[in-house]
Parts: structure tokens; C-alpha cells; sequence
């Protein structure tokens, strides 16, 4: 069976280096210190302890294809598995019945902007309550660099609405449901966390944030998030534990199952552990 992995920084393993090598959290050391993920004992480390990966060996899984990123917006990992899809045929009817799907939804305010010009090894630049207050200075030159700057502060200030990004979040999440099958592709989602603007992991309490913000919807937009099937979402609607992040505190606790601001090598084995049980119990892995 093949694997899929679609998600942003909890899934590619963000943080998780070698404690041996790296004593100190490295988002705690200047410039958040993730040079230091690119040695190769942290990227055997990262590997061997990220959910993903724990959760494959689990389900005797042997090939995973990793479309996860840091600071990947839903836009953008719906974005990458359709490019994926179709790039290997599975849009043409290519035979799916070996592959799996794993989508860990980030949070929802989280978008991407097609830029005109090159951003990196890309068009796409990606947008998240961090780049208020990032320095594109050394990805687009001063000039442009204070003009995104400026641009994304508007954008913040005009259309951070929690209506227009939670009812974007829940058409990418039912739309992803309806091609996957439609293709007969197995696949499990879930959702990570949710960013709360400002505030340390610690602080984070997602189920006052969707309070606040998944609850405004409309009706139509409501009924559409009843439409997405819970035998596929982990804890879709649970009252306390609906995203990875409450259930890695829940079987764990703060300190010991997160870094700074992402899971430890615990949080991740807690989460695969999770994960796989619940797959087992819906039958996502029956061929």
C-alpha cells in the first residue's frame, strides 16, 4: 500500500531534531534555528519520529510520499494533492486501490497568493498570522518586500474574517472528501490545531476557538460540515477533542508532548497510535 502525506509543519515534523545533538529547542535559538533541521542525524531523527511515518509502520505501510510543508496553507495542500493526482493518473483512472490518503488540515485563517513573480522555488506565497511581521527582504528585495509587507497587513485588517476563512476551510475539506471519492481513494483526515493570533501553544484552547469562530457559519455552510463523513475525520465534532492537538494533550501533557510551538517525538507517537486505532475501527485500511 501507498501513502500520501498532505499537511503543513505538525506533519512533516517541524522541531523535532536529535535531543542528543540538539539540546536546545531550536525555535527557542536565533532566527528560530531550522538550518539546524538539515543535518543528518536530525533528518533520521525527524523521520523516524514524525506521526506519519510511526502511523505507516503501524498499518505496515512501506512507501509514504510526503507533500507536507511548513506554513502550508488548506489552499495549498489541496493545491498539491490535485497536481499529485493527476501528475501519477489517478484522475485518468489509474488503479487507486493500493493508496491511502492522510490530511492533517491546518488551521483555517492560514491562505496562499499566486505571485507574479518567483517566491522561492515557487509562485505561490503563503499567508498566516506570522507574516504580518515577517521580512521578505532576502526572498523579493527591499521594494517588493515592503509592498507584501504592506499588502498582507490590508489583507489582515480587510478580509481576516472568521466567516470568509472558516466557510473557505469547510468547502476545501467537503470538495477534497467528494474527489477522493469519487476515485475510490481510501483516506483519513483530521485536523491539526488552530492557530490562536498571538498567543503562545500553551495558551491555545481549540475548542474555544471554534466556539468563536467554526459556530457563525451560515445555515448552507453548516449543512455542507454535516455533509463531511466522521467515519473519515477524526473527531469531526467532539466536544473536547477535535484536533490532533487536544488528543496529544489529552493522552499526554503540554510540556512533555510539544516543543515550542509543535509536537514532540511523544506527541507524534501518541498521535500515530491514535491515528491507526481509529482507522482500524472504521475499516480505512480494508483494501
Amino acid at each position: 500500500m501507498k501513502l500520501l502525506a498532505c499537511g503543513d509543519s505538525w506533519c512533516w515534523g517541524a522541531e523535532l531534531v536529535d535531543p542528543l545533538v540538539e539540546p536546545i529547542p531550536i525555535m527557542n535559538l536565533p532566527g528560530g534555528g531550522f538550518e539546524r533541521q538539515s543535518k543528518p542525524e536530525n533528518i533520521k531523527y525527524r523521520l523516524e519520529n514524525r506521526y506519519i511515518n510511526q502511523f505507516a509502520k503501524l498499518a505496515n505501510i512501506d512507501s509514504i510520499t510526503d507533500l507536507s510543508l511548513p506554513s502550508q496553507s488548506n489552499d495549498a495542500i489541496f493545491r498539491k494533492l490535485v497536481a499529485w493526482l493527476a501528475s501519477n493518473g489517478y484522475l485518468n483512472g489509474e488503479n487507486t486501490e493500493e493508496l491511502i490518503v492522510s490530511i492533517g488540515w491546518t488551521s483555517p485563517e492560514r491562505t496562499e497568493h499566486y505571485y507574479k513573480k518567483q517566491f522561492g522555488d515557487t509562485n505561490y506565497a503563503p499567508y498566516g498570522p506570522w507574516s504580518l511581521d515577517q521580512d521578505f527582504t532576502g526572498q523579493l528585495g527591499e521594494t517588493d518586500a515592503s509592498k507584501l509587507k504592506e499588502f498582507y497587513n490590508l489583507f489582515f485588517d480587510l478580509f481576516g474574517s472568521a466567516e470568509g476563512f472558516v466557510t473557505k476551510y469547510i468547502h476545501t475539506v467537503f470538495l477534497t472528501q467528494m474527489l477522493l471519492k469519487s476515485l475510490n481513494i481510501k483516506y483519513v483526515m483530521h485536523q491539526a490545531f488552530y492557530h490562536h493570533h498571538n498567543m503562545m501553544l500553551r495558551e491555545w484552547d481549540d475548542t474555544e476557538y471554534k466556539k468563536q469562530n467554526m459556530d457563525i457559519v451560515d445555515t448552507s455552510t453548516s449543512a455542507i460540515w454535516k455533509l463531511v463523513d466522521s467515519e473519515h475525520f477524526i473527531n469531526k465534532d467532539h466536544p473536547t477533542l477535535s484536533t490532533a492537538h487536544h488528543v496529544m494533550v489529552d493522552k499526554g501533557n503540554l510540556e512533555d508532548s510539544f516543543i515550542v510551538f509543535h509536537p514532540s517525538a511523544l506527541g507524534h507517537t501518541d498521535w500515530a497510535e491514535y491515528m491507526f486505532a481509529f482507522c482500524k475501527e472504521n475499516g480505512t485500511l480494508s483494501c
